[in-house]
C-alpha cells in the first residue's frame, strides 16, 4: 500500500545514492545482506556516495531556496534496542551537490539486524513556501533503508577477556558466560562471555577466530557448544520463561526462547524440561548433536 503524506515530497530521482560499502583491512567492499564475520568487537566503518539536486528538491517540495534541509543517516540495532544519528550534513540549494557519507558505528552498540535509514529532513521552512509544502521541522522529504544481518545464523554476544585470578571464577577455566536474571532486559546488556587470559589455548583460538587453524577450530567448536548448553540450561531452569510469553524483540527472554526453538524445533520447551529431568544423559547427547560439537569448521 502506498503511503500518502500530508505535504509535497519530491520524486526519488532528486537523490542519487550509491550502494553502502564497508572499510576492511584489505580496503573497501560492498556491504552484504549478512556479515557472517561480524562480532561485538568489530567497529563498522561505513561509506556511501550520494548526490542531491538541492534546488530541484526544494522546488518540487513547494519550498523556497531559503529553506534549510539536511541529509542524515540514522541507525537502529534490534539486539541492543539502541538507535542514534550516525551522520548529518546540510544540503545547499544547488543543482547538484556531491556528498560522501562516512561514519563509524561501535560494535558494542550493535547486534542482531542493523537498519540504516538515509533521510532528507526539513530543518527550517523558509518564507514564501507553498501551502502544500512541509512546515514542521523534522518532516521527512525523502528516505531509504537498508537492513544488514550482523549475526548470520549464530547468536553472538559481547566477548571480553579477563584474568580469572582476579575474578571469582576457577583460574583454570577457559571461559565463563554471564547471564542476567531479568528476562525483560536487553539481551545485549544481559549476556557477556568472559575468556580467561591465563588459558593460552582458548585465548589463541579466540584471537585467531577470523582465520583459525584446525586446532583453533576444535577449541572454538567446544566454546560454541558450551555457550549453547549454558543458554539452553538457563532457559529450561527458569520457570518464568514460557514459550507463549510475548517478550519484546531484543530482550533476554526473546533471545533465550529463540535459542531453544532454533536448537530443538521438534520439541516443546516443556518436553525438553521433562527429558532433562528424566534422562539427562540423553538430553546431553541431544545438545551435542544440535551444537555440532567437533563436527567441523
Amino acid at each position: 500500500m502506498t503511503r500518502v503524506f500530508p505535504f509535497l515530497r519530491p520524486p526519488d530521482d532528486v537523490v542519487t545514492a550509491g550502494p553502502w560499502s564497508r572499510l576492511t583491512p584489505d580496503g573497501s567492499e560492498l556491504l552484504p545482506d549478512t556479515l557472517v564475520d561480524w562480532d561485538y568487537s568489530t567497529t563498522l566503518s561505513l561509506h556511501r556516495p550520494a548526490s542531491v539536486d538541492g534546488l530541484r528538491l526544494r522546488q518540487l517540495s513547494g519550498l523556497t531556496e531559503d529553506s534549510e534541509v539536511d541529509l542524515s543517516v540514522q541507525w537502529y540495532a534490534t539486539s541492543s534496542l539502541l538507535r542514534g544519528l550516525a551522520w548529518r550534513t546540510p544540503l545547499p540549494a544547488d543543482d547538484g551537490f556531491d556528498v560522501p557519507i562516512d561514519f563509524q558505528l561501535p560494535g558494542d552498540d550493535l547486534g542482531g539486524t542493523l537498519e540504516l535509514i538515509t533521510n532528507i529532513i526539513l530543518r527550517t521552512p523558509g518564507p514564501g513556501r507553498s501551502r502544500a509544502a512541509a512546515s514542521r521541522p523534522g518532516s521527512v522529504l525523502w528516505s531509504d533503508r537498508q537492513r544488514v544481518l550482523l549475526e548470520g545464523d549464530n547468536t553472538l554476544f559481547p566477548i571480553a577477556t579477563a584474568d580469572f585470578h582476579d575474578l571469582p571464577y576457577p583460574t583454570g577455566a577457559g571461559w565463563y558466560l554471564h547471564i542476567d536474571e531479568d528476562l525483560d532486559g536487553a539481551a545485549l546488556g544481559s549476556i557477556l562471555l568472559l575468556v580467561n587470559e591465563r588459558h593460552e589455548v582458548v585465548m589463541r583460538a579466540v584471537e585467531a577466530a577470523g582465520s583459525p587453524t584446525e586446532a583453533d577450530r576444535r577449541v572454538l567448536s567446544a566454546l560454541r557448544a558450551d555457550v549453547l548448553r549454558m543458554l539452553v540450561e538457563r532457559a529450561l531452569t527458569d520457570e518464568d520463561l514460557e514459550e507463549e510469553n510475548d517478550y519484546e524483540v531484543g530482550s533476554l527472554g526473546a533471545l533465550l526462547t529463540k535459542v531453544v526453538r532454533n536448537a530443538f524445533p521438534a520439541f516443546s520447551m516443556e518436553a525438553l524440561r521433562r527429558e532433562r529431568q528424566s534422562a539427562p544423559a540423553l538430553f546431553g547427547s541431544r545438545l551435542q548433536e544440535t551444537s555440532q560439537l567437533l563436527a567441523g569448521p
